[in-house]
């Protein structure tokens, strides 16, 4: 009888063989000299695995001659197999024959595992732990066979695992518990995460070129966080150590920091680590309440023999093939190289170098270049003569390109956005081209180049055959959305867009939008490819109203009354009609460069609401006649050609790439409408991976500057306001703008109790020029953003930004009053209306209207955090952000003081009782004269708001 059984924790096995007492009989000497063959093979235990499968896995078969050896290697073979924790092999004698055996395999199945549990581990999830099993192939999972070996494994996976975060004290136990009437167990790994280890204290020997300082700084890993200062960092925590990590550190950071200063030689090597118990703030820097724990951490001392600083000598480029030349000419790959003769050796450049080589030739079809660095090291000279090898391998052609996934989008679509076409020579910088092309299109999820294209060569044709895989986004869009947005308010919209219209690529967009502050219907079209040439066409027809009114905005944005006084600032209605069409063209095929020519017309009908906005627009030339007609038939005929460069890879989620815009519109003169103005706007941004391309660093700057011509003034609706969500998001919209005053007329009624009949009470006017405080907006502005840009988990994005910009009014001259409107249509004819000139000539009244010194051109800044969610249905970017305002406004700005002619005053005094004049009158003549009007000018410290956009 053979017995073999299994420890299942320790995964031992015990092996026990016994033999039966030999019979000496004259019946058994007889049985011996026939031989005795197998009757049959059972197997008892086994419910998984069926005797059909065991039969396979052993030598014997049923009436095959008895062999005690071969019987060993069956047993062998079974419990090789793994499906077992104990087998049992006994021979019994048949009862049917005398020279027969029964051979009986008696077995007990490994038990499956039901479950898997980790107690007492917090450092970890379990999700990382099944991933790092997954990464190791430990093979351990629910409902497998309970298996001694990968659980050993599974036991130091964790481990490593938990080292790495710190827990390089962590003991794990794996332990079973059987499940009640079934072969099954729990799998649990008893787990004690023991102390978190930091790096503590970190020390050089042998450096000479570098200090401690900048050495540790290279260290990204082991480098404690810090707050940078302007000589020296304040170390705020320390970080979990890791050896792994502090290998990288060593070989990357500071091996690489000594070879890229030519210290070629350089050896880096950790000569002592040190444990030490610590006693550390709970959060790992100091907060008062908090208090201390116990931990432990490791001081290294690293060692370094620096040896001697190199530098450039000759280069050679040579083919690694000595019976073929190079493809390329050698002096024009010599001229790509960054290190020149003489120069300190740099090791970083040299792997820059390779990668450009490896660009520059798969320019040119040559797919599989390999670069290989050969260095010839003068240890007297301290020169690298260095020998590049290429081996160019086959150079390749375009043989077929197919597309896979464009289930709608036409296989044409696609073509047209390639820079290769069958047939040419493979150009790798083409193809990198026509990816980010294809994903500035928008039709598709993003589309990875290494990724996406299935590459099949032909080395003996020296072809490639490109399969492109795509994946469609939805092309059709209708969204119902609403919220409260700072220039629309509240607000309800339907959107229904298409972006591949017929999967041709056309786009075809309407859009309704009613809103407390805003109404807007639009219709457009764009066609990017007109007779299939790269000509991109449209259209837009809109209808707007808007209602101008910031003191309604900020109360609703602030929830509380606004701190400006709303006859002050701008509230009117501004009710606008109109088209625009546009082209575009590539300057040459395939670029980024376009330019473009795009004519709109506009009819737009004013509704001032208070003093500030009807003064302003009723007084200001920017048409031929002045007074209420010029609130309505506004029209704007413009004409604005376009250049414009866009390498961004995509419109929505933008991750790199930079444009540039560049737009003069040229409104009224010849081209028709009572509007003369002209618009310059420059526009840039850029995006920047950061963090192994997780994190985006986006940057964005706009100038825009407007000036009339042929005697008129730019219209007000047509000045620069900035604040709110689309440049400086801390600020109110549209409140950013200098502050003017605007002489009126007006007549003020005096009261005064006549002696002459008894007392009574009796009441004149008396004609006040008095000035009242607008906000006329700016004819220049410009302002920046900076946004670090943290994807969170799916959607979800948070912004660290800063914004910063200004306005004011360049062009003095532009902003003055109409002559009609000073002077009036009569002059001084006594004829109405009368002009302030007329009746206040004492006041020296000017044309150019006055700014408050401290509003015009002032610096705003807004700096916080925002969080951004892309619902996928609706494809708007619904944010809330937080901003802090730096550089405020917030001070009273008072008026000059009213103005009262002389004249008016003197009468007064001559034909009135001189008691009544003295006492009752002149206080009251004194009050106006020294009560002007004031404007707070109260801008806010902080920001809290929720609006359905992004600022670039």
């Amino acid at each position: 009888m053979i017995t073999s059984t299994l420890n299942l924790l320790t995964g031992e096995v015990v092996l026990h063989e016994s033999h039966p007492q030999p019979d000496d009989s004259p019946q058994a000497a007889q049985q011996q000299q026939r031989p005795e063959i197998i009757e049959r093979i059972d197997f008892i235990g086994n419910r998984r695995v069926r005797n059909d499968t065991l039969k396979a896995r052993i030598f014997s078969r049923e009436n095959d001659v008895y062999n005690e050896e071969t019987l060993r290697r069956d047993f062998q073979a079974l419990w090789n197999t793994q499906f077992f924790e104990d087998v049992k092999l006994r021979v019994e004698e048949s009862p049917n024959r005398a020279d027969a055996k029964i051979i009986v395999f008696e077995v007990k199945e490994r038990p499956i595992i039901r479950r898997i549990r980790y107690d007492n581990i917090h450092s970890v999830s379990e999700s990382d732990i099944l991933d790092r099993f997954k990464e190791r192939k430990v093979g351990l999972s629910v409902e497998s066979q309970f298996d001694p070996t990968k659980i050993k494994k599974a036991e130091v996976v964790i481990k490593e695992l938990l080292g790495e975060h710190g827990r390089q004290f962590a003991k794990v136990s794996p332990q079973y518990e059987r499940i009640a009437s079934s072969n099954a167990v729990i799998l649990i790994f008893k787990v004690e995460e023991g102390p978190k280890v930091k790096v503590g204290k970190i020390k050089f020997t042998g450096n000479h070129a570098f200090s401690d300082r900048k050495l540790i700084r290279s260290m990204k890993h082991d480098r404690p966080y810090q707050i940078p200062l302007y000589i020296t960092e304040i170390n705020v925590m320390s970080k979990t150590y890791d050896r792994d990590k502090l290998n990288e550190d060593e070989e990357v950071g500071i091996r690489g920091m000594y070879q890229d200063n030519g210290y070629f030689h350089v050896l880096v090597a950790l000569a002592n680590e040190e444990n030490v118990d610590t006693e550390t703030n709970k959060l790992g820097m100091p907060v008062p309440i908090m208090g201390r724990s116990k931990g432990k951490a490791v001081n290294l001392t690293i060692r370094i023999e620096e040896g001697p600083q190199f530098r450039m000598g000759a280069l050679r480029i040579v083919s690694a093939d000595p019976d073929k030349a190079l493809s390329l000419k050698v002096e024009a790959l010599k001229g790509a190289f960054p290190l020149k003769k003489g120069e300190i050796f740099n090791v970083s450049k040299l792997r820059k170098a390779m990668k450009d080589y490896t660009s520059i030739y798969g320019e040119y079809g040559f797919i599989d270049f390999t670069p290989e660095p050969e260095f010839d090291i003068h240890d007297d000279t301290k020169i690298v003569d260095l020998t590049l090898k290429f081996d160019e391998q086959k150079q390749y052609y375009v043989r077929r390109i197919d597309f896979s996934g464009n289930t709608t989008t036409r296989d044409k679509v696609i073509r047209r956005e390639l820079l290769l076409d069958e047939g040419q020579l493979f150009n790798k910088r083409a193809w990198e081209i026509s990816i980010l092309r294809l994903n500035q299109l928008n039709f598709f999820d993003k589309i990875e180049e290494d990724k996406a294209v299935e590459i099949k060569r032909n080395t003996k044709e020296g072809t490639v055959d490109l399969n492109l895989k795509v994946h469609e986004k939805g092309k059709q869009s209708i969204g119902l959305n609403g919220g409260v947005s700072g220039l629309a308010g509240g607000f309800i919209g339907l959107t229904y867009q298409t972006n591949n219209f017929l999967g041709l690529g056309e786009t075809l967009t309407f859009s309704a939008q009613f809103g407390s502050l805003q109404r807007s219907l639009q219709f457009g079209f764009t066609e990017p490819y007109l007779f299939d040439r790269p000509i991109s066409t449209g259209f837009t027809v809109f209808s707007s109203r808007y209602s101008f009114n910031q003191a309604k905005q900020e109360a609703l944005l602030l929830g509380q009354s606004v701190s400006i006084n709303p006859q002050f600032i701008q509230n009117y209605n501004q009710n606008s009609t109109g088209f625009t069409a546009f082209a575009s063209y590539p300057v040459k095929r395939f670029s980024f460069l376009r330019v473009g020519l795009t004519y709109g017309l506009t009819r737009t009908n004013i509704t001032a609401f208070n003093d500030a906005s009807q003064l302003l627009f009723q007084s200001i030339q920017f048409r031929s006649f002045a007074g209420p007609s010029a609130l309505n038939g506004i029209i704007s005929s413009t004409i604005t050609p376009t250049i414009s460069y866009n390498s961004i890879d995509n419109p929505q989620e933008p991750s790199k790439g930079k444009s540039l815009f560049y737009s003069l519109a040229f409104t009224g003169g010849p081209i028709g409408g009572n509007v003369n103005t002209i618009t310059n706007v420059l526009e840039w941004k850029k995006f920047k991976p950061m963090q192994k391309r997780r994190n985006i660093l986006g940057l964005h700057a706009q100038v825009a500057y407007i000036a009339g011509y042929g005697g008129k003034e730019i219209p007000p609706f047509n000045r620069f306001y900035m604040g709110g969500e689309n440049d400086i998001r801390g600020y109110d919209i549209r409140s950013i703008s200098p502050v003017t005053f605007i002489p009126t007329a007006t007549a003020q009624t005096i009261f005064y109790n006549d002696p002459a009949s008894g007392g009574t009470l009796r009441a004149f006017t008396i004609p006040v020029l008095t000035y009242t405080a607008t906000l006329p907006g700016g004819d220049l502005q410009g302002f920046g953003n900076i946004e670090y840009r943290i994807p969170i988990v799916g959607p979800v994005q948070a912004a660290l930004f800063f914004d910063g910009g200004t306005n004011g009014i360049l062009n003095r001259s532009g902003l003055q009053l109409d002559p009609s409107a000073l002077s009036g249509q009569n002059g001084c004819t006594g004829l109405p209306p009368v002009s302030l000139v007329c009746q206040f000539p004492d006041a020296k009244i000017s044309a150019q209207l006055p700014i408050e010194s401290g509003t015009n051109f002032r610096l705003r800044g807004s700096a916080g955090i925002e969080f951004v969610v892309r619902l996928p249905i609706v494809q708007a970017p619904f944010r809330i952000y937080y901003a802090y305002n730096v550089h405020r406004l917030h001070q009273t700005i008072v008026a000059q003081p009213p103005f009262i002619e002389k004249s008016e005053i003197d009468f007064l005094r001559a034909n009135l009782d001189p008691t009544v004049f003295k006492f009752q009158v002149e206080p009251q003549i004194n009050l106006i004269q020294n009560n002007p009007g004031s404007l707070n000018y109260f801008e806010p410290a902080t920001t809290f708001r929720f609006t359905v956009s992004r600022t670039f």
